[in-house]
């Protein structure tokens, strides 16, 4: 092989070897007939063995191929190999590297492997040839082998061109589908987005432990959580404490089988009531996704039709049970009054004192008896002077829990599922109190002393009337469910059972007027009251309380020891029954109070104004004349606003305002009361 640059030998007259080229054909004789002595190749009789065998096999093969020989790297091709540089006028004896320049960047580092001794095939990624100007491209792949000289060294390598057109046509229409493919894929993932932004149902994504992966905007929409506050949070942690240990169970089914679940559960909103939501799930492997409708409003309008059905008895039957059983439980405890009067009236007469504390104790106990019958009518009727004041109500629960287990008795068990963060509630605590102990004592009876009760709190938002137009109007409440496992209610009973003397107890087990008194005192406070039961199932009271904004103090005054008598305080005692002002006049004067009293708003006004000034002032709300005492009140603390007053009340109209009872110097005492207590708490407010 020539290097270039050596100068060539003179031409000589040779023949040709019988093994090259033969039998000639077209390119043969082209190859056999061009001028090799101007290459590096030199004449053609003088190329050694290796390169006319590897010409001989290049022109016999069925692919376009060229013989790459020499420093130079000149060319020797086939037929099929000229066709693809047919640019060139003549692609015998150029060089490899100016023959593919436009290609060379591509083609030039798998020259110099093959010139190093390594055979490659490359196809992927196949090169595009344009054969002419005004040709058609076509994709190749080409092969690269190293060829030896008779040393055994590297002399060139054959270039060989395998044309792959089709092969990319098919690849390119593979490609477009893929891309088809994916388009359709971003598309569907364009509706999901669209789907999980747009939906009006709340939609989720929950981590296999339950927390919170993603939410989408009808989700935050709905429950009204920012983002930051909830973002991996533990979704057990807004679920209602009741219904967690079903999410649990359902969430440790769908991680096992994957199958879709139902599920209806409460969902705690950021200011604290719930929202139902009916769910439907699907684990996928790696995420629980989760989509809720809020079922809210159909829960609601469930429990208005069903109230709306237990509110259809006869309003003249009713009229007929209070009377009636207000005439018989009056008769009982006036026949014991009036037994006892008669014959301690005759031991007077007869100077005999023998067993007269045990007629002054019956017709006492009468008394006291009749005064608990009159306060649960009143309650019922909601015209119960009410004393209400901020509560927190999970609180005011525990306090009362002493009362409420005496209630209950030894074997019967109390269960509190208070919710975590309760509003406040505006309450009279006494009448509260004295509510929940009828409860309780009614689920004693209804367990016959032996089972269980149950006490649950939750915050409520109303967005409906509640049970209908009529009912409570929407906005927050607290929710108190006192449930037991007794015997429960027939139907009739349930829609009977706030009546006034209704009761299934046997005769002489009661009046009858428990839940009565729960549901007026429930309806007094601003809230409403259900019942729902199942035979030998158990029974449930609920009653919802509105919230109550104002703040409620931190902690309660530790009670004042009351010193049993007065030190000749005024007082101005204002009262239109003269009986009983007679009576309280008295007893208060022998308590050790200095007592002037009144008749009428005016006449208590102008003693007011012309006596010396008084230390407190108790008189009845209701008084003849059109001036209430809430009005003889006012006009006192209009010109003395530091005048201590004790309102005392049978019936209310219209209850008392708030402000006016949390003025300082201010209570509330509902007749009918004993004379020791009202003497007792004109002392206490004297002291504070």
């Amino acid at each position: 092989m020539v290097a270039p640059g050596t100068p060539r030998k003179a031409a000589q007259t040779v023949t040709l070897h019988p093994s090259v080229l033969a039998p000639l054909d077209l390119m043969g004789e082209r190859i056999a007939r061009f001028d090799w002595g101007r290459t590096s190749l030199g004449h053609l009789p003088c190329w050694p063995a290796s390169l006319r065998t590897a010409v001989d096999m290049m022109h016999l093969s069925p692919f376009p191929c060229a013989v790459v020989w020499g420093a130079d790297l000149c060319v020797v091709h086939n037929k099929g190999y000229r066709a693809l540089r047919a640019v060139f006028p003549d692609a015998l004896g150029n060089a490899f590297d100016v023959l593919w320049s436009d290609l060379w960047p591509a083609m030039g580092p798998w020259v110099f492997k093959a010139l190093e001794g390594c055979s490659n095939f490359v196809e992927d990624p196949p090169l595009r040839i344009v054969c002419a100007e005004d040709g058609e491209a076509l994709w190749c792949a080409f092969g690269y082998a190293p060829l030896h000289d008779e040393l055994g060294n590297v002399a060139g390598f054959l270039h060989t061109v395998i044309e792959t057109t089709a092969s990319v046509e098919a690849h390119s229409r593979w490609r477009e589908q893929a891309q088809g493919f994916e388009r359709q894929i971003a598309r569907h993932v364009a509706e999901r987005e669209q789907i999980w932004q747009l939906s009006r149902d709340a939609m989720m994504m929950v981590t296999p432990d339950l927390k919170l992966y993603s939410a989408n905007p009808a989700w935050y929409r709905i429950l009204g959580w920012p983002e930051e506050q909830v973002r991996n949070l533990q979704i057990l942690e807004l679920v209602h404490p009741a219904d967690r240990a079903e999410v649990e169970v359902a969430v440790t089914g769908l991680l096992q089988y994957q199958d879709a679940e139902h599920l209806e559960t409460r969902l705690r909103h950021c200011d604290g009531h719930y929202h139902w939501f009916r769910w439907s799930a699907r684990y996928d492997g790696r995420l629980l996704t989760a989509v809720g409708r809020d079922i809210t409003g159909e829960r609601e309008e469930a429990a208005r039709q069903s109230e709306a059905l237990m509110r259809n008895s006869e309003r003249m039957e009713v009229v007929g049970q209070l009377a009636g059983g207000m005439g018989h439980e009056m008769n009982n405890l006036l026949s014991g009054i009036g037994g006892s009067l008669e014959l301690l009236q005759r031991r007077l007469q007869e100077g005999r004192m023998e067993r007269v504390e045990t007629y002054v104790e019956v017709a006492r106990d009468s008394v006291l008896r009749a005064m608990e019958l009159t306060h649960r009518l009143l309650a019922f009727s909601r015209h119960q002077p009410l004393a209400p004041k901020p509560l927190d109500f999970n609180r005011q629960l525990r306090q009362s829990e002493p009362l409420l287990l005496k209630a209950l008795g030894a074997e019967m068990r109390l269960q509190w599922q208070l919710d975590v963060v309760p509003w406040s509630v505006c309450l009279d605590v006494p009448q509260f109190e004295n509510a929940l102990v009828n409860l309780c004592s009614n689920a004693r009876e209804a367990c016959l002393a032996r089972g269980n009760v149950t006490i649950r709190s939750v915050n409520e938002r109303l967005m409906a009337s509640f049970p209908d137009e009529k009912g409570l109007p929407p906005g927050d409440y607290v929710a108190l469910h006192v449930e037991d496992d007794g015997h429960g209610m027939a139907a009739e009973d349930i829609a009977r059972a706030f009546e006034p003397f209704f009761t299934t107890k046997p005769i002489g087990r009661g009046f009858g007027l428990g839940l009565s008194l729960v549901y007026g005192f429930v309806g007094q406070s601003g809230g409403y009251a259900w019942i729902e039961s199942t035979p030998q199932q158990g029974t449930r009271v609920s009653m919802l309380f509105p919230r109550c904004n104002d703040p409620v103090p931190e902690t309660l005054k530790p009670e004042q020891r009351t010193r049993c008598m007065a030190q000749g305080e005024r007082l101005l005692l204002v009262d239109d029954e003269f009986n009983l002002r007679a009576v309280m006049r008295e007893y208060l004067t022998e308590r050790g109070f200095v007592v002037t009293e009144a008749s009428d708003a005016n006449t208590a006004l102008e003693r007011f104004r012309l006596d010396d000034p008084f230390d407190l002032v108790i008189t009845d709300i209701g008084l003849p004349g059109g001036f209430s005492g809430r009005q003889v009140a006012k006009a006192m603390r209009m010109q003395l606003p530091s005048q201590k007053i004790l309102f005392i009340t049978g019936y209310a109209d219209h209850p008392i305002e708030a402000q006016l009872l949390e003025q300082p110097g201010t209570a509330l005492m509902n007749k009918p009361f004993s004379m020791a207590d009202l003497a007792d708490q004109a002392i206490r407010m004297l002291e504070q």
